[in-house]
């Protein structure tokens, strides 16, 4: 008994030690680049992603205006074909968790990235949390009308950011066409809780919390709400649907991908399910990722040339019925 006992107290003192170590380290660490080395980052690339930032007002005179920063790379002029794909990360995070996406020649080629910072998340409005999954959706539709025009529109979401790029897809049926859902929480309930983000929400911890960890455990203790919130509209969803999971992720469980194929009655969904990965996926399969996210636009290409050519049919034969 006094073994196990003193076992015990080692391991929680290791708990302890390493707990610290990890708060101690975040208030140091900042994960966010500003626009001098987001220039830095991608510098001496042909195609480089460029900073924008807009205002959003605030629902009611009590809450202030909202800011958010994202990165695109450029259309090329006079081009209206490219299609684009919006990358929506999760917590803690901010967007340059997607910057290697934007350093691939092959993805550059294919279609028009972009990168944006979620409330409260890198140079949008860092620290000031937005738990609302509905009204970050509100937060980011701006991005959605900037793009309204391109051609085909995928919104790719990890983990929390797949929350949010849900409700894009709920509140803009006829806009995305296809939406990535990588490790993604969508299911109330179904994603650990650990015990620790309840004692940091203790107000006599909190105040000690670095406003990174803060943010994101905010999110997680009001997510199960968040989501349902957000329940009886996914058969709104029509965009086709690809789910990229690991099998072994133990932070938002695999169950989720199960979750959205029995709500998403009017989309059609594909599943990769990946036996050996955590959650993880964005790090250590992004070139997987990459190759999935070309063949969704490959395909799109080659539904697109085949439409063009049975139209050019359809009109040669109607001028030969003319004549």
């Amino acid at each position: 008994m006094k073994r196990f006992l003193k076992i015990l107290r080692w391991a929680l003192l290791t708990l302890l030690v390493l707990a610290a170590g990890i708060v101690v380290v975040a208030w140091f660490v900042d994960s966010r680049q500003t626009t001098e080395e987001l220039a830095e980052e991608f510098e001496g690339q042909r195609i480089r992603p460029t900073v924008h930032s807009y205002q959003v007002s605030g629902v009611d005179a009590s809450e202030q205006s909202r800011t958010i920063r994202f990165i695109e790379t450029p259309a090329p002029a006079g081009d209206s074909t490219l299609p684009v794909v919006l990358f929506v990360h999760g917590a803690p995070s901010s967007l340059s968790f997607f910057k290697e996406f934007f350093k691939d020649t092959l993805l550059l080629n294919r279609a028009q990235l972009v990168a944006v910072d979620r409330p409260g998340y890198g140079f949008s409005d860092f620290g000031r949390v937005e738990t609302s999954i509905i009204r970050q959706a509100e937060l980011l539709q701006p991005l959605i009308d900037r793009y309204r025009k391109a051609p085909y529109l995928m919104i790719v979401g990890s983990s929390y950011g797949g929350s949010v790029s849900a409700r894009l897809a709920m509140n803009n049926p006829d806009r995305v066409n296809h939406v990535l859902f990588v490790s993604s929480a969508l299911g109330p309930g179904l994603e650990r809780t650990y015990p620790i983000s309840y004692f940091a929400d203790s107000p006599l911890i909190r105040w000690g919390v670095p406003p990174l960890l803060r943010l994101a455990n905010d999110e997680k203790l009001a997510h199960r709400k968040a989501l349902e919130a957000i329940l009886p509209d996914w058969p709104k969803i029509r965009a086709n649907i690809t789910m990229l999971h690991g099998q072994r992720d133990e932070l938002v469980y695999p169950t989720n991908v199960s979750f959205a194929q029995h709500h998403l009655i009017n989309a059609q969904v594909k599943q990769f399910l990946l036996p050996e990965n955590r959650h993880d996926i964005v790090f250590n399969k992004r070139e997987y990722m990459t190759q999935i996210i070309l063949d969704i636009l490959n395909r799109r290409a080659v539904k697109e040339t085949s439409k063009v050519k049975a139209m050019a049919v359809k009109l040669k034969v109607d001028d030969a019925t003319r004549l």
